[in-house]
């Protein structure tokens, strides 16, 4: 079995191709070589690409900068990398023991997507969840012993933090959940269950 061909424009986009053009995104907007806004752009767009020419022409131009140390930050504190979910005209479910890493970014365009925390590995330093809903849903399941920091904002939608304050206290030093981003003609929602509550997977 051989990998795309490089060379044929009409190569269609690998599962390989995809994760490495976004760690290449992620760390560009960690180091502040892209914006927030544009690395979300960037997500969403090589989610969405159909071929390998399209997924590596939104990275040629951070490729050409040096590159950060991927492993100067996660290798020194053992915390996982950055994120994404995308959510476009289907429904995108994260469940079970997974690791949103320090900052985990969603959007859903005339989708959905659930982010179920409950069994999360969130990351040591905090986590944020930055989230983009545009004519679509997503929502956010905490655990009972999770603090929660909400400034979201809903533009001709609605962006709701239900979740209340802890059922049972946070751990000691446990940093709180930061959820921030934008609802425009969409809804985003927190809310709070009982880990016992979880489906297995």
């Amino acid at each position: 079995m051989t990998g795309p061909d490089r060379g044929d424009p009409h190569a269609g986009a690998s599962a390989v191709e995809r994760e490495r053009a976004a760690r290449l995104v992620r760390a560009a907007v960690a180091d502040g070589r892209l914006t927030l806004v544009e690395g979300d752009r960037r997500l969403a767009l090589i989610e969405a690409a159909s071929y390998g020419h399209e997924v590596r022409s939104l990275t040629q131009d951070v490729e050409a900068s040096p590159p950060p140390d991927e492993h100067r930050t996660w290798a020194a504190t053992g915390a996982e990398p950055p994120t994404s979910s995308f959510s476009l005209l289907r429904a995108t479910v994260r469940r079970g023991q997974w690791a949103p890493g320090p900052e985990h970014s969603v959007v859903a365009f005339m989708g959905g997507a659930e982010l179920d925390l409950r069994h999360a590995r969130l990351d040591p330093r905090g986590t944020t969840i930055r989230v983009v809903a545009i004519m679509g849903g997503v929502v956010i399941i905490v655990g009972p012993d999770v603090e929660v920091r909400c400034d979201g904002r809903g533009a001709m939608g609605g962006f709701a933090d239900l979740s209340g304050p802890p059922l049972t206290p946070p751990p000691f030093g446990a940093p709180p959940l930061h959820v921030t981003g934008a609802a425009i003609w969409g809804g985003v929602e927190i809310r709070r269950r009982d880990r016992e509550a979880i489906p297995p997977v």
